[in-house]
């Protein structure tokens, strides 16, 4: 199952309180634009704004996770959902071409049809220009989200076709807690999340060896410095 609306909503209180006010008051936009720093959730409440919009069996504008729906999104098959990401280094216009075509098509199982692009800062300028034109002219029941760390790379055309949702850093005591989820030893998160704001790149640097080398040596740097001060200088020369 992926990640249920309390836990996404404890990440981003704000960016589910407008997605929750959409789905009651059913004023969904055609595009939403996410934009925020690396690791802050934007991927995984696409999706759960995705079972919102496909659960066949909601809890007043929240998911089940349980419905076939629900199941197929957790597991990338559903047939009216696409997930576009980059193609090597960027996002080629012939993907957005493609995405049109099946676009053109009805929904295989309902009236509603959603798209996904990841890293949209990353498309070629052919790329961008098919996007637009896609924006411009929304089908009925065709739905948006377009994710990006470097919104200032979009052009301003796409960005005023969205309805553009900004996602906070996470604070470092959120960070430690969500790597501390993901099997972390609380002093490993603690330091992690004082050095970076991402789950995804903290993780990265726990599984690095020399993070941890260097974790246990500024532990014996700090018995030195209160035990043997007059050796530091020494020990840093040796081990550094």
């Amino acid at each position: 199952m992926g990640n249920t609306w309390e836990q996404l909503e404890a990440l981003q209180p704000n960016v589910l309180k407008i997605l929750q006010n959409s789905l009651l008051k059913e004023r969904v936009a055609h595009a939403y634009l996410f934009e925020g720093s690396k690791g802050t959730g934007k991927k995984q409440i696409s999706f759960l704004f995705a079972k919102a919009l496909f659960c066949q069996n909601p809890d007043n504008h929240r998911p089940c996770h349980e419905c076939s729906n629900c199941r197929r999104i957790d597991s990338g098959n559903h047939p009216d959902i696409h997930l576009i990401e980059p193609a090597g280094l960027s996002i080629k216009k012939e993907q957005i071409q493609f995405l049109q075509s099946e676009f053109t098509k009805t929904g295989v199982e309902s009236n509603k049809k959603l798209y996904i692009v990841n890293h949209v800062d990353k498309m070629t300028v052919s790329a961008a220009n098919s996007l637009l034109k896609f924006l411009e002219e929304p089908g009925n029941g065709t739905y948006a989200i377009l994710l990006t760390e470097n919104i200032q790379r979009l052009l301003d055309t796409i960005i005023s076709r969205c309805q553009v949702i900004s996602f906070r850093s996470l604070t470092p005591e959120q960070l430690a807690e969500k790597l501390v989820e993901n099997g972390l030893s609380a002093v490993d998160a603690s330091i992690l999340s004082n050095l970076t704001n991402s789950i995804d790149e903290a993780i990265e640097l726990s599984k690095d060896e020399w993070f941890g080398l260097a974790i246990k040596l500024v532990i014996q740097l700090y018995e030195v410095l209160t035990t043997r001060p007059q050796q530091a200088l020494l020990f840093i020369h040796e081990k550094w």
